[in-house]
């Protein structure tokens, strides 16, 4: 109704036998700037709540699961434990240096005891992986302790065998 209405009163102003196409266009374009100015808002707006949405999910997830504790070595699990290992490890220790080091003769008349420590370590840093990932488990303990006390074993038996070479050879020659 209101388009008749329209047309009737302007009917004069309408029937131009040149339509006016500059001002066809400007209308034209003003539109499709409204809609894509319209069309961007709505785009920047759903990105915004989608952000916000990530950022409290994170937040969320962030506090409300707890962060593991990293056990690096037994002192982490207690701090008796870490003494215990401490003093295994500097008995150890003290025995390396005690043998000192081997002579290629030594290292190939005894190399199955060697054989024996690379074997060993290799275990001890399984164990020690395993600290890391399961935690402090009574077995993977009493692994890791164990493994000082065989280390220290086989260092002695190694010392026992060098010293047993020395005094044979010590013998031999008087």
């Amino acid at each position: 109704m209101k388009l008749k209405k329209y047309l009737k009163e302007n009917r004069l102003m309408l029937d131009v036998e040149q339509p006016d196409d500059d001002k066809i266009w400007k209308e034209i374009s003003l539109r499709t700037q409204n809609e894509n100015r319209l069309k961007n808002n709505w785009f920047w707006k759903i990105a915004a709540v989608f952000l916000f949405g990530v950022l409290i999910t994170y937040v969320t997830v962030k506090e409300t699961t707890k962060q593991p504790v990293i056990i690096v070595s037994l002192a982490d699990v207690s701090k008796e434990l870490g003494e215990k290992e401490a003093a295994l490890k500097l008995v150890a220790d003290k025995k390396w240096a005690e043998i000192g080091p081997l002579s290629a003769e030594d290292k190939t008349q005894f190399q199955f005891l060697l054989d024996e420590l690379k074997e060993l370590d290799k275990v001890y840093a399984e164990y020690e992986k395993d600290l890391t990932e399961i935690g402090g488990n009574e077995q993977i303990i009493n692994a890791l302790l164990d493994y000082y006390e065989k280390k220290i074993r086989i260092l002695n038996r190694l010392s026992l065998e060098i010293q047993k070479q020395k005094n044979h050879e010590d013998n031999a020659t008087i």
